[in-house]
């Protein structure tokens, strides 16, 4: 038989194979070649065993996102060694260099090369340690997976006078391994990261935000551990320098200059219990929680998610907020061996967890501000003085109708519009309930006739407010916030039309504040300018600001400038991204800078023109930043109150 005859019969024989095998489809990729001299043919399998290097890199693209993962595995590392000192170093935000330094028991020779190997750990040794872990490393995949994609590194000691080991790997493959001299501890440096992986390397962000992203990490292991101090270099610059202390709020206070007023809270329940720090930021910008699990920063959506509700419901004044939420549960009600980076978290018991994060932060909120806001007064209720906003639903569009004798209609969610009666016919219904919210009997009491949008301007209160009646009862307007609506309405508009009205300064101003925020600069000089603001780099932390808007203080530039970097630095440095959200908080900081403040005189004239501004902004009902701007106390509430009902 020719070798092409046997050629077609084993074709045939494979096809015949691979039709009756379900696991094999007829166009699967398994090949047939013809072996070499004897013309037989065979199969090549397309599963096959990965070498321990490309096993490596897949590991490293789990574990090493970035820089910062780079800091978070090391400075755990050295946490669970018992170090009392942990430094860290960082080359253009770490993608050139890290380097970490401490002072923990350090490793001998043999124990230096076993750690780079996969899966070698001295933390876990049992199935039963598994489900009882205690320290923040347990898989030992940190160390290879980062040699794997770096040129890294180790120099370690465990006794001095025994001498340590300097151990150097590129690419994953050791270089070699020399004795060397160091004190107790360990020294780690991980150069050029991803330089094998130019793939990987080309979605590393801007050296500014990598940076970020470090010191975030960073505080987060510093604020779960205040009896380990903590330095951070850039650049031979200092960015950190916490000592050691007893009280976390006191470390709090190190890490965030801004963190004048720190509240402690705490609760128990749920198996565990939740210790936490709340420190306002003065109502600008987004809340910023840090989360740790049993002395673990960790990551999670929902937990985030009911402490911002919380913080929201507690008014304006925590927006731009730092919180630290420790939340401290038996091992074996947590498992940390959910994510690959150990940044998420699963509970035993979730829906308690949540509860009674809830309530401590809750509990928080009273402690630093006083009373809760409450959404809605009950009826029946024998203390309080008004009936406030509803939270719930929004305050609607302004009705542009208006009820008899001249006043506004609004649909309020006090005084909601019957859908199926229709604006007018409601208009002339007041005498009967409207939507199941308040009785409408009237009394003899009757509104004067109307000379603002919203009603019949009765004055200025504590040079503070402005207090209107309209058909529903008394109105209060709170001049700042209704102010900055009216502003950031502008504002926005002035950036979506490219207009920059702007007043030079005689003496420019120098901002200091920090090499990260100083250098994204860039990302966000054209919509400063837009908004009126020029200001430029001078210096390796220091901004020069030439102009400002009209609106602004030159002496309120600096809070403003410093709000937009800190939020261009957390948007990873791409500029469409930035361009796209720091429209709206460029809007919102010079809307609340520039707005009239409590305590400030206004003119008739000048209250009229405020409340017919208002009315044309696309909300007038709530400021950017989400509080309300009117408050109504219904006639029906006070007469009540009074004993007329």
């Amino acid at each position: 038989m020719s070798s092409a005859s046997i050629r077609v019969i084993c074709g045939k024989l494979i096809g015949l194979w691979t039709e009756e095998n379900a696991c094999v489809r007829p166009d699967s990729p398994l090949r047939s070649i013809e072996r070499a001299g004897d013309g037989m043919m065979s199969l090549v399998p397309t599963i096959r065993v990965l070498s321990d290097s490309l096993v490596n890199r897949i590991a490293a693209g789990e574990v090493v996102e970035r820089p910062a993962s780079v800091v978070k595995e090391l400075v755990e590392n050295s946490l669970d060694a018992d170090a009392r000192r942990i430094e860290v170093e960082l080359v253009a935000g770490g993608r050139s260099l890290v380097r970490v330094t401490d002072d923990g028991c350090g490793m001998d020779p043999d124990d230096a090369l076993l750690a780079l190997e996969r899966h070698a750990t001295s933390k876990i040794g049992t199935d039963e340690d598994l489900l009882h872990i205690g320290t923040l490393g347990f898989r030992g995949e940190a160390l290879p997976s980062i040699a794997a994609v770096s040129r890294f590194q180790i120099l370690t000691a465990e006794d001095p006078a025994k001498g340590g080991v300097r151990v150097t790997v590129e690419g994953g493959r050791i270089l070699g391994a020399e004795a060397a001299a160091r004190a107790r501890g360990t020294t780690i440096e991980v150069r050029d990261l991803f330089f094998n992986v130019p793939a990987r390397r080309k979605f590393l962000r801007a050296p500014e935000t990598e940076l970020r992203h470090a010191q975030e990490t960073l505080w987060g292991a510093a604020l779960a551990r205040p009896d380990v101090a903590f330095v951070l270099r850039h650049a031979n610059r200092t960015l950190i320098d916490a000592p050691v202390v007893t009280d976390a709020s006191r470390r709090l206070k190190d890490l965030w200059r801004r963190a004048d007023q720190v509240t402690r809270f705490e609760a128990k329940g749920a198996g565990g219990e939740v210790e936490g720090l709340v420190a306002p930021g003065g109502g600008r910008g987004r809340p910023t929680l840090t989360l740790l699990v049993n002395g673990r920063p960790v990551r999670d959506r929902l937990l985030v998610g009911a402490v911002l509700r919380v913080l929201r419901g507690g008014g304006s004044g925590f927006g731009g907020a730092r919180v630290v939420i420790d939340l401290r549960l038996p091992p074996d009600h947590v498992d940390v061996n959910v994510h690959p980076a150990k940044a998420e978290v699963r509970f035993a018991h979730a829906g308690a967890v949540f509860a009674l994060i809830e309530r401590a932060v809750r509990q928080g909120v009273a402690a630093s501000q006083g009373r809760v806001a409450v959404s809605q007064l009950d009826e029946g209720e024998p203390e309080g003085t008004g009936v406030a906003e509803r939270g719930g639903g929004g305050y609607g569009e302004l009705v542009r109708g208006r009820l008899p004798g001249g006043a506004p209609l609004f649909a309020h969610p006090a005084y909601d519009v019957d859908p199926e009666v229709g604006v007018d016919e409601t208009a002339e219904r007041l005498d009967a309930p409207i939507s199941g919210h308040h009785p409408a009997k009237r009394s003899g009491a009757k509104s004067g006739p109307a000379d603002t949008p919203f009603g019949r301007l009765i004055g200025q209160y504590r040079e503070s407010f402005l207090l209107l009646e309209d058909g529903h009862g008394l109105v209060i307007v709170d001049q700042h916030v209704a102010h900055e609506r009216v502003l950031y309405d502008r504002i926005l508009r002035r950036l979506a039309e490219g207009e920059a009205p702007s007043q030079r300064l005689l003496t420019p101003r120098l901002l200091e504040l920090g090499e990260a925020m100083t250098s994204a600069i860039p990302i966000v000089e054209d919509l400063l300018r837009q908004a009126g603001i020029e200001a430029e780099i001078f210096g390796p932390d220091t901004i020069r600001v030439s102009s400002v808007p009209p609106e602004l203080e030159p002496e309120a530039v600096d809070q403003v400038v410093e709000e937009i970097l800190d939020r261009a630095t957390a948007l990873d440095g791409v500029p469409e991204r930035a361009a796209e959200e720091l429209s709206e908080e460029i809007a919102a900081s010079l809307s609340c800078r520039g707005a009239i403040k409590v305590n400030h005189q206004l003119s008739r004239q000048e209250q009229k023109a405020l409340l017919e501004d208002l009315v044309t902004t696309d909300n007038p009902y709530r400021c950017p930043h989400g509080r309300p701007i009117i408050l109504r106390l219904s006639q029906e509430e006070m007469e009540r109150r009074l004993g007329r009902r």
